[in-house]
């Protein structure tokens, strides 16, 4: 069984661009994906440089990665530097790997028109999106932003979150925005948390749900480095 970080490994080392600049939105899982490229793809001497775009939880120190963002003492979080000045910092590194917006912890979102900030010199867009909360109301417990997130899905506050309504997140509905449609470079949708053969499952049936578009559609787990889909 391939494992996701390998498989993120060849997509990368086919890139044209220098470094690659991988930008990963959604929710459930951004950091966790994120800490495991950059313990991962620096092994072997790459040199790779990590942060936000928004804000983030710093990653633990990782031999080889440099993380870069300004430290909110009062928030633990790392904050991005302007733009302009991140894009000037990537100069010198083999890899750079970007956290663009946040979820609060929680596994779905919706987006405010300022998320999430995806610079224009990514190569590639990485989407994350958990499946496990199907079934589960729809509350402010379970979705940040829930009105956005409503709004963008057609689903309603309290009923029951179908695979329709993500679908609807990754594909778009006329007039509205998608987890994609601020995407630069190759759009690379990853269903997380997927860690057994019942979540695979499920994972194939949302996948054959999805606009044709993507560059790839892929599922597994970040935690246990598992690629299944």
């Amino acid at each position: 069984m391939e494992s996701l970080s390998g498989w993120f490994e060849s997509r990368l080392s086919a890139a044209q661009d220098a470094p690659p600049v991988v930008t990963v939105v959604g929710s459930g899982g951004k950091t966790s994906l994120i800490e495991l490229l950059a313990r991962k793809l620096t092994q072997g001497g790459r040199k790779t440089l990590a942060g936000p775009t928004t804000k983030m939880r710093p990653l633990p120190p990782i031999p080889g990665v440099t993380m870069t963002g300004r430290l909110n003492r009062e928030s633990g979080k790392l904050e991005s530097l302007p733009l302009p000045e991140l894009e000037r910092a990537i100069r010198g590194y083999s890899l750079v790997l970007l956290e663009g917006d946040g979820s609060r912890g929680l596994p779905l979102k919706g987006w405010a028109p300022h998320e999430p900030v995806i610079p224009r010199f990514t190569a590639f867009t990485v989407g994350i999106l958990p499946l496990w909360p199907l079934g589960k109301m729809l509350t402010e417990e379970l979705v940040h932003r829930l009105p956005l997130f409503c709004g963008l899905t057609g689903a309603q506050p309290g009923e029951a979150l179908r695979a329709e309504h993500l679908a609807a997140l990754v594909n778009g509905r006329p007039g509205k925005r998608s987890l994609f449609s601020e995407a630069q470079g190759e759009q690379i949708l990853f269903i997380s948390q997927i860690e057994d053969d019942a979540a695979r499952v499920q994972a194939e049936e949302f996948a054959a749900l999805l606009a044709p578009g993507l560059a790839a559609v892929i599922a597994g787990s970040a935690r246990l480095d598992r690629l299944v889909l």
